[in-house]
């Protein structure tokens, strides 16, 4: 060991002399721990801004497909396979449209065969099938060739109205 730097501390007690020899850390063992230290620090910093970066690009993507949606009026769900639901759109993000109180379109069977034409549908409430679903859903974006917000006048929220009567 360097004695360069070992810095003597005596101290004295009044019933004995006692002498106590105080080694401190050495500069470059701190200059060792200093060099470690600032990657790791680094790697943390910068793996807390990649987070908080991304999550407000979610949160902004999120506020974004959302601001089409009026949250006051009903909205139409149209889905690849012809199916549509309407309903209230709650939220979307990247992957999935979550959609509650909904309705939609069933043919009524006839014993007379009709042209499409004269096809009689029924709107019917989500929640009343035989598998018992919720009156909430969430459709992967994939599925979705559109949305859109329905006018109050419009017989689909009329019969919703008339329904809830």
């Amino acid at each position: 060991m360097d004695s360069s730097n070992q810095v003597p501390i005596r101290k004295t007690n009044n019933s004995s002399n006692v002498s106590i020899q105080h080694t401190p850390i050495k500069k470059n063992t701190i200059r060792k721990r200093s060099k470690f230290l600032m990657p790791i620090i680094g790697i943390l910093v910068i793996i807390v801004l990649f987070f908080g970066g991304y999550y407000a690009v979610q949160q902004l993507n999120k506020n974004n497909l959302m601001s089409g949606v009026n949250s006051k009026q009903y909205q139409a769900v149209f889905l690849t396979n012809g199916q549509a639901y309407f309903g209230k759109i709650t939220s979307i993000d990247n992957s999935f449209l979550q959609i509650s109180n909904i309705y939609y379109l069933q043919a009524q069977q006839s014993v007379q065969p009709k042209t499409s034409s004269q096809a009689n549908l029924s709107l019917v409430k989500l929640g009343s099938e035989i598998h018992g679903p919720e009156d909430n859903m969430y459709i992967a974006r994939s599925q979705i060739l559109f949305y859109e917000n329905l006018k109050d006048n419009g017989q689909v929220v009329k019969a919703i109205n008339n329904q809830k009567k």
